[in-house]
C-alpha cells in the first residue's frame, strides 16, 4: 500500500465544494482546509504509484482546482 499528501490550491470561493468532491474518491483516507501554502490537504492510500496519479488525475477534473502538489511516502 502506497500513501501520499497531495497539496491542493484551489480557486478561494470552491473549497468546501472541492472537499465534497474529493471525499467521494475511494482511496481518499482524510481531506481538510487549510490556511498557508496549500489551500487543501487530502490524505491517499492506493495500491500502487500509477493509481496515485489516477486519484491526482480526478483531483485535477474538480472545478476549482488551480494546482497540486504530490508528496509520496518515500518508504
Amino acid at each position: 500500500m502506497m500513501k501520499a499528501c497531495l497539496l491542493v490550491k484551489t480557486v478561494p470561493v470552491k473549497g468546501a465544494s472541492i472537499e465534497e468532491e474529493v471525499n467521494k474518491i475511494r482511496e481518499v483516507k482524510k481531506a481538510f482546509q487549510t490556511y498557508g501554502r496549500a489551500d487543501m490537504v487530502i490524505l491517499v492510500e492506493a495500491r500502487s504509484f500509477d493509481d496515485i496519479l489516477d486519484i491526482i488525475a480526478k483531483v485535477h477534473l474538480i472545478d476549482g482546482v488551480r494546482s497540486t502538489e504530490t508528496l509520496v511516502e518515500a518508504w
